[in-house]
């Protein structure tokens, strides 16, 4: 689990709630959580959700939605943070960790800036955006990376 995460979710939230995993790959995160006690909801490619496309989740709303390293390759970006939004609850939190454009695996032209635009414009607040090294030790891998953090309430 994204150690992150789980200090994010430690510092805003009292007791478990509801969270959406955004991209959930192997579904990680989501184990990580449920093991907190949380409800948690992943979606991905992998279980048939494009998430180029609007989605909403049938537990929808949920307190935490959330999303690790697929923002940089999402060309939609305007309608991945629409799906934030309407996927949580109102005073609900949004957690995103993702490859800076300074980041030797980024492909995309995302900045701090265009996010945290993309986050105003949607209307969230108390926007907090960190950059930050981390060294990535996965098996094959073994090399720094630059990683955007941001976190907002809806």
């Amino acid at each position: 689990m994204n150690k992150y995460l789980k200090k994010f979710t430690k510092d805003k939230f009292r007791v478990a709630g509801k969270a959406l995993d955004l991209g959930a790959g192997e579904f990680p995160d989501v184990s990580g959580l449920k093991q907190m006690g949380w409800f948690c909801e992943g979606v991905d490619l992998k279980t048939g959700f494009n998430l180029e496309q609007k989605f909403k989740s049938e537990n929808a709303p949920f307190d935490l939605v959330y999303s690790n390293y697929l923002f940089q390759k999402i060309n939609n970006r305007v309608q991945f943070i629409e799906t934030v939004y309407s996927n949580l609850k109102p005073g609900g939190w949004f957690f995103l960790h993702t490859f800076d454009i300074s980041d030797q695996q980024s492909n995309s032209s995302l900045t701090d800036k265009v996010l945290e635009k993309l986050l105003i414009k949607k209307g969230f607040k108390n926007i907090s955006v960190r950059k930050f090294d981390l060294y990535d030790e996965d098996p094959g891998h073994s090399h720094w990376h630059k990683i955007l953090e941001v976190t907002a309430q809806k």
